[in-house]
C-alpha cells in the first residue's frame, strides 16, 4: 500500500476526522505516531536482546541483581 492509496481509504478519513477533532493536523499527528512506533520497536528489540543474553548467561535474575549490587558496592569502596 502506498501513502497515496492509504489517503483514499476510509481508515485515513477516520484518522483525519479524529485528528481534527483533537485539533491536530493529520500529517503532524501521523509523523508523531511514526516516531513513537520507531522508538517503541527499538525498545522492544533491545529488550528481546537483553532477555536472550540473560538466558545465555545462565544466571538467575536474583543472581544478576546480586552481582550488580556487589559491583556497585565495590565501585563505591574504590571511590572512597
Amino acid at each position: 500500500m502506498t501513502v497515496e492509496s492509504l489517503m483514499k481509504t476510509e481508515l485515513w478519513r477516520a484518522f483525519e476526522r479524529r485528528a481534527r477533532r483533537e485539533r491536530k493536523q493529520p500529517a503532524a499527528l501521523l509523523a508523531r505516531l511514526l516516531r513513537e512506533y520507531l522508538e517503541i520497536s527499538d525498545d522492544v528489540r533491545l529488550n528481546e536482546e537483553m532477555r536472550r543474553d540473560a538466558r545465555r548467561s545462565r544466571h538467575a535474575e536474583a543472581d544478576a541483581v546480586r552481582l550488580v549490587k556487589e559491583h556497585r558496592a565495590a565501585k563505591r569502596g574504590h571511590a572512597a
